[in-house]
């Protein structure tokens, strides 16, 4: 359960902030856009619900056998923990943001959503407070974490929400044009503070596929890869089809003049919709992968975890071997790695295949999902 309310968190945060930042984006430069007005009430509210859970799983656990109190203990946690205090202020950061809507919506100001959006960012703020890297490593956590949470809500809230709330495709171009760049700058952001946040977390980084979080990890690396190429098909080579697209009706008709008035028409004949909804998948995925990485201990100590953890349950069904405080994994190539390692590699040229020849984008999140369990077969039938 706690996984499940972490992964909502991670997809109201998201979503949250896409249609905050798609508001303030001119109607010329993107498509139209339609998010239930019920949806976007709704996410202050769950974003404070499920914020909550984790304050319940720490008040549990001091609670075990203490025989003292369960709302003494619950009011410990609110106001002696930083996770706590992080709580409270996105409550009141949460209604604050309730109660612009409620204003905005019954007099529209962009000054307004600009407010809107301030409030948003003040919660991921209080998400990145409550985390563990803030109370392990105070700033040094806090920064990276945050900035990390930050870009990937920016990347995928956008996605999302152009892909499930888009009622055309128009002005796509335009949209690809500010789009591109966004997503490029989020993406360094989340490599450069992920690569430091794992500095922090998992020094040891193949070694940490031995227990939960390592396992986690792996696999939501692995889930970025097609997350990345279909970022190409929708960044790059989309914008160049429509690009080829509109120079091949400019001449045709042998005038630029009448190029707006037929971009319905022309777009009609090739959605980009259906591939930004796989890639939408894919981000989803990553995100699935996140919350479960966000309720297990971090490798920081990788023996002194082993000492108190049992190893992952996924890692054991390959790893044959005695695993303890100082295992060290090896790595040997074997003809089922091999194999599998080909076969991760095709499916990723068979995804572009399917690209080209206009075929499902639905065969090719299969596709995607194919390679993810190909490319961690290969790996965990490598270790020794």
């Amino acid at each position: 359960m706690i996984y499940i309310s972490e992964f909502l968190l991670y997809c109201s945060f998201a979503i949250l902030v896409g249609s905050e930042i798609i508001q303030l984006v001119p109607q010329n430069k993107r498509p139209d856009i339609k998010i239930p007005r019920w949806l976007t009430g709704a996410l202050p509210i769950l974003i404070i619900s499920l914020s909550f859970v984790p304050l319940i799983n720490i008040a549990n656990h001091f609670y075990e056998g203490s025989g003292v109190h369960y709302l003494a203990i619950l009011g410990e946690v609110l106001f002696g923990f930083s996770a706590g205090h992080a709580f409270l202020l996105t409550v009141f950061v949460a209604i604050l943001l309730l109660m612009v809507q409620m204003i905005k919506s019954i007099l529209p100001n962009r000054r307004l959503s600009y407010l809107s959006l301030c409030c948003t960012f003040l919660l991921v703020l209080a998400f990145g407070w409550a985390s563990h890297c803030t109370s392990a490593y105070q700033l040094k956590g806090f920064i990276p974490h945050t900035l990390h949470f930050l870009a990937v809500c920016i990347w995928m809230g956008i996605l999302f929400v152009v892909a499930w709330f888009s009622t055309n495709h128009h002005h796509w171009q335009a949209f690809l044009k500010w789009f591109t760049p966004v997503a490029l700058t989020c993406l360094f952001i989340t490599i450069g503070s992920g690569l430091f946040l794992m500095n922090l977390l998992v020094p040891d980084y193949t070694d940490a596929w031995m227990v939960s979080y390592g396992q986690a990890l792996l696999i939501k690396h692995l889930l970025v890869i097609p997350l990345l190429l279909f970022a190409i098909i929708n960044g790059v080579w989309v914008r160049a089809k429509l690009k080829s697209a509109n120079l091949a009706h400019e001449r045709q008709i042998g005038s630029t003049a009448e190029i707006g008035s037929t971009e319905e028409n022309l777009h009609c004949k090739f959605s980009p919709i259906p591939w930004v909804r796989a890639e939408s998948i894919m981000g989803l995925l990553v995100l699935s992968a996140a919350a479960v990485m966000g309720q297990q201990s971090p490798p920081e100590n990788l023996a002194a975890l082993l000492q108190t953890e049992e190893p992952s349950r996924l890692f054991s069904w390959f790893y044959r071997g005695e695993v303890s405080a100082g295992t060290v994994l090896q790595f040997t190539a074997t003809g089922l790695s091999i194999l599998f390692t080909c076969v991760a590699v095709s499916l990723l040229l068979a995804i572009v295949y399917l690209f080209r020849r206009k075929w499902s984008s639905s065969i090719a999140v299969g596709f995607a999902l194919l390679f993810v369990v190909s490319a961690y077969l290969a790996i965990m039938l490598a270790i020794q």
